[in-house]
């Protein structure tokens, strides 16, 4: 498996930081940058991870938070958003439909 990084610009977004929860802003984030919903992508065997993580000042914020319970206020606003895409090169990835590709493909 490999990484790689998409964005690194910042998305703002206005938001009533006592009604608004973290997984409310982790939606609008991924409809902004025109991301298929987690609940498209793709999972490995044995990978349990959360597909999508809220960081403020090193802290995972948890999704049924608001964001005032997280500590994120007009002064302290500034949250970094993590989406997890499984890239897998060299393997060849099964979805059940005719679209299944592997490596050995021309698709490059």
């Amino acid at each position: 498996m490999m990484t790689k990084t998409d964005v690194l610009d910042p998305v703002v977004l206005s938001v009533d930081e006592n009604k608004t929860k973290v997984g409310d802003v982790l939606q609008m984030v991924s409809t902004r940058m025109s991301w298929p919903a987690k609940q498209e992508l793709l999972r490995l065997e044995g990978f349990e991870e959360p597909w999508e993580t809220c960081v403020l000042n090193g802290k995972e914020c948890m999704e049924d938070q608001t964001l005032a319970d997280c500590g994120i206020s007009k002064d302290n606003c500034t949250v970094t958003t993590v989406r997890k895409i499984l890239v897998a090169e060299g393997w060849k990835i099964k979805t059940g439909g005719l679209d299944d590709s592997d490596t050995d493909e021309d698709d490059f």
